[in-house]
């Protein structure tokens, strides 16, 4: 199966979830997230809005920030610099958002810029060895090629396994994190 066939599967996979067993899986994410955390003692974690059905980091984002994490939100890049990675921007619970060309909710422009030493990552997939598969347009790709490379947590649903051809920009995450 080619990626985009793939992607539009694991997609309508995770949309035919039920809300309540979505509402499950996302606490059990968010307790291990949170667990990692604690033992990392994690100084700026990079996080992220979900969209597409993602799991949902949320229940977890104020007391990651109660810890001492300073939270950080990507952001794409301008469609004329659409080959640069993303970018995050310090953001604590209460603080403004604004949505992007993407209709992705994401930091204002005036948050402060931080390199976050850990990001947790949307994946739409991921192999049983830790590589992702993304929506495609490359943006987490050149984040995690970028020296020094920050730890790297995919963020995924136990039911976006899958098998996936490595193309040459493939990096291979730290870990994944799925529910039980």
């Amino acid at each position: 199966m080619n990626r985009t066939a793939q992607r539009a599967a694991l997609i309508a996979a995770r949309r035919s979830i039920s809300a309540s067993l979505r509402k499950k899986w996302d606490a059990q994410i968010a307790e291990q997230v949170l667990t990692w955390c604690k033992t990392h003692s994690v100084k700026v974690a990079g996080l992220y809005n979900p969209i597409q059905a993602e799991p949902s980091l949320y229940e977890i984002f104020p007391l990651l920030s109660e810890m001492g994490v300073e939270l950080a939100l990507p952001t794409a890049p301008a469609r004329n610099q659409a080959s640069q990675a993303l970018s995050f921007s310090s953001w604590k619970p209460g603080d403004q958002l604004m949505k992007d060309r993407y209709g992705i909710l994401v930091p204002l422009e005036t948050a402060p810029q931080v390199k976050p030493e850990v990001l947790f990552v949307p994946c739409v997939g991921y192999t049983a060895e830790g590589y992702r598969l993304g929506y495609g347009g490359g943006f987490y790709d050149r984040t995690l090629a970028e020296q020094p490379k920050p730890k790297t947590i995919g963020i995924a649903y136990r039911i976006c396994q899958c098998e996936l051809e490595l193309l040459p920009h493939d990096i291979v995450m730290d870990d994944i994190i799925t529910n039980y």
